[in-house]
Parts: C-alpha cells; structure tokens; sequence
C-alpha cells in the first residue's frame, strides 16, 4: 500500500511539473512566453533597416491586414501557416528569395505583439536561433494609421 502511494505522488509530481501550464486564451499564453523569447524595439528595428542589416523581417498578421498597411522590405506568413511555409523552398522562391537559414536574424512582428510572441517561440522549437520579436508590433512601428484603411491593390488587375 506505501508502495502504491509513493508511486502515485511520484505520478502527479511527473505530471505537474512537466506542463508549462493551461491557458484561459492566448493572451495569457503569450504573456508566459515573453520571458523565453527575446524582443527588438521599434528604434533599433529602424537602425538595422538604415545600416542595411542583414536579417530577415516577417509579418504574421494575415494577409488582409498584411495588404492594408505593412513595414517595408517585409514578408506576409500569416501564423496559421508560419511552420509550414518557413522551411518552404516554393515559398520563398514565389518571394524571390532563399528560405532563412537557421542562424539568420529573422524579426517577427504582428498587429500588437502576442501572435509575434507565439510565432517567435514557435520558430525557437523549429530550432531558428537567431528570432527576435517586434514590441509592441505594427502599432508601435506607424502609431498613427489610418483605422479606415482599405487593402491595397495586389497590381493583379486589369485597370481601367
């Protein structure tokens, strides 16, 4: 019977211990996660864009969002598809570019931070070691956008 006791004490030790935890939504999952990732301020994301920094800059809101107003020389993987297309050599190629190695400084923004926070902590599991995300997101980079954007043309029409 003490046996059978120690083991299940053992049993629940193992189980509680190994969760990173249940979360009411993914604010609060983001929030537990911001302390493993590390983050870039809208200044010094400036500054590389000025010195000509090489690295890699990712937007994972979705794609309405992505072709209503984005950071220029960015990429659109929205974060439902990020682990997929992130390693996709047809992916990038369509971008005109090569897939980011797995040491390349990859700069991950969202609207606000949180999706950056999940896709930045996701790319780390992928084993990218070199991810950063944007504070505050796109809000922080253009405080000032227009709330009544409409998405921009994808140059795809005929005109007229």
């Amino acid at each position: 019977m003490q046996k059978t006791i120690i083991k299940l004490i053992l049993c629940i030790a193992v189980v509680l211990t190994s969760c990173k935890g249940i979360y009411e939504d993914t604010a609060e999952m983001a929030a537990d996660y911001k302390s493993d990732i590390v983050s870039i301020t809208v200044d010094s994301l400036k500054a590389k864009t000025e010195k000509g920094a090489d690295f890699v800059l990712i937007d994972v809101r979705q794609s309405n969002e992505y072709y209503t107003e984005n950071i220029p020389g960015s990429v659109s993987i929205p974060r439902g598809v990020l682990e997929f297309q992130i390693g996709s050599e047809d992916f990038w190629s369509s971008q005109y570019m090569y897939p980011p190695e797995k040491n390349v400084e990859i700069i991950i923004y969202c609207k606000a931070g949180n999706r950056g926070i999940l896709a930045t902590k996701s790319l780390m599991q992928l084993g990218y070691s070199n991810v950063k995300n944007l504070e505050g997101g796109y809000d922080a980079f253009n405080p000032n956008q227009d709330p009544n954007a409409k998405p921009k043309p994808s140059g795809g029409g005929c005109g007229g």
